[in-house]
């Protein structure tokens, strides 16, 4: 099988409950959704991507935390590659697998962290079961669009949106404060300068 893979690259986690972590991350092209503050645009159509075999995306693996990303990587079959993940490191070290999605797909696959970023924009429901949940902060946000089956059983993050900063962090600052069930979100990765 041939998946559609923008980058591959090894880096830390910058936000969420693995911040800081070591990892390698999978970036797949293609996104069922097209929000305007994206920061990760280039995945969206197949310019600059590469179809990769499994073996081939392997090579290029070097951590056992493993990021999953995008783009929406629900959007392919992703058994065989997370078999081949989980058997290339299984006998040295534990394996641990993330997947950063959208929520418009259930996950069937043995994913060991499920992030989900909804976008309060888009018309769906999540249909993930997710670990965590992080929001992307603008002018529309509202604590309303959160789902309460959420609220107070997972993480739930306020990500600034990095096109507005300053008003977006004192947004999602000023919303943290009032409502305990919400946790402040950076992006380490920008404040180290890294991928």
């Amino acid at each position: 099988m041939n998946y559609k893979i923008c980058e591959i690259f090894d880096s830390i986690q910058g936000e969420g409950s693995w911040m800081g972590t070591p990892a390698s991350f999978i970036r797949f092209a293609g996104c069922n959704l097209r929000c305007s503050w994206c920061d990760t645009k280039d995945s969206w159509d197949s310019e600059n991507v590469q179809e990769l075999r499994i073996e081939e995306i392997m090579s290029q693996i070097n951590f056992p935390t493993v990021i999953i990303t995008g783009g929406e990587p629900t959007l392919y079959d992703l058994e065989e590659l997370i078999l081949a993940i989980r058997n290339k490191f299984s006998q040295k070290q534990t394996v641990r697998i993330a997947i950063e999605t959208n929520g418009t797909n259930k996950i069937p696959w043995d994913i060991d962290w499920i992030v989900c970023s909804p976008k309060p924009d888009a018309d769906y429901q999540i249909l993930c079961n997710p670990n965590e949940l992080k929001y992307v902060v603008d002018d529309d946000f509202s604590v309303d669009v959160i789902p309460d089956r959420f609220i107070g059983k997972i993480p739930i993050w306020l990500q600034p949106n990095s096109e507005d900063l300053e008003k977006s962090m004192e947004k999602s600052y000023n919303l943290v404060m009032k409502h305990d069930f919400l946790r402040l979100g950076i992006q380490l990765h920008k404040i180290y300068h890294i991928k």
